[in-house]
């Protein structure tokens, strides 16, 4: 999994017409739920329901990385944003090298505890512009509401017991999980579980909050992109996440037009690139302001340190 390197070329000749044309998320207009691709009770030929990130001659340190985001509908055009802003995204982790031999996995989350048909979606891991494609098929169901949270637990428990990386078994390196979203979490049930990731029992001890937030963090740096909006605010969802991976892992994004910023820089940054450096890709690909409002975001990173050349 990951073969190949991505191309900003074949992204404008291939995503960016359809993003001219409208016609991203094409799949997601017709589908009634997951793509077979991105449905996380598929098996592989294996028989084995899991998402792999390999190192390969190609690619031989390879960094994990998940992005995985809210697609209810207190988000609004967040997914829309997130494709159009991926040839910067990716831009900057490979032709400025923010991360080694980067390979991602798109996500996308729902609420399983209000009878969505697709949850939770995430696709394999890919070094090049299949990337693009995997996030072109996921399913907006934009449902969710009511209940005062999402399910973004089910794609952490999934991370935590289906993911298998060289980054951690060869190397002992977490990789990077990234969510964005708005509201803070519901708790799981067994039968979440089983229907939307084909476990017949629980492979944690303990789907709590913070069962999931311990297994999870064994094997991935996870860090919330906490969009500022009403539903945060009134559900206090930046002390939820807070509580359970720390202040210095939620970043509340004020624009999210600079989420692909954010999330290159936040990765750069915790992968050792220097801080005057990002800033000045930064206010080259999108300006001063954004690298100034990306700062802002990162200021909690580190214990509170933050890369201040972004500030």
């Amino acid at each position: 999994m990951g073969s190949g390197t991505w191309s900003s070329a074949t992204y404008s000749a291939v995503s960016g017409a359809k993003i001219r044309a409208g016609a991203t998320f094409d799949y997601s207009a017709r589908a009634t739920g997951a793509h077979e691709k991105l449905d996380p009770k598929q098996l592989n030929a294996a028989g084995q329901n899991i998402r792999e990130s390999r190192d390969s001659d190609e690619h031989p340190a390879s960094t994990p990385i998940i992005v995985g985001f809210d697609e209810t509908g207190s988000m609004g055009g967040i997914p829309r944003t997130v494709l159009t802003k991926l040839k910067t995204l990716f831009s900057l982790l490979v032709d400025k090298g923010y991360a080694t031999d980067p390979q991602i996995a798109v996500a996308a989350y729902g609420d399983a505890a209000n009878g969505e048909r697709a949850p939770l979606q995430i696709s394999q891991f890919e070094s090049d512009n299949r990337i693009d494609e995997n996030l072109d098929l996921i399913f907006l169901e934009g449902m969710g509401g009511g209940n005062n949270g999402e399910t973004s637990n089910l794609l952490l428990y999934y991370a935590a017991t289906h993911v298998s990386t060289d980054a951690f078994d060869k190397r002992g390196r977490k990789g990077h999980l990234i969510i964005i979203g708005d509201e803070r979490q519901v708790p799981l049930t067994d039968e979440m579980i089983r229907t939307y990731v084909g476990d017949g029992q629980p492979l944690l001890e303990d789907i709590s909050f913070e069962g999931i937030a311990r297994a999870v963090t064994e094997k991935w740096e996870v860090w919330i992109l906490l969009i500022d909006n009403a539903a945060a605010r009134m559900q206090h969802s930046q002390a939820f996440y807070t509580d359970l991976f720390g202040p210095d892992h939620v970043l509340v994004v004020e624009d999210p037009d600079t989420i692909a910023e954010t999330i290159a820089a936040l990765i750069g940054y915790t992968e050792g690139r220097d801080a005057d450096a990002i800033a000045d890709d930064l206010t080259e690909t999108a300006g001063k302001e954004v690298a100034v409002r990306v700062g802002r975001a990162l200021s909690r990173v580190g214990d509170g340190r933050g890369p201040t050349a972004l500030r």
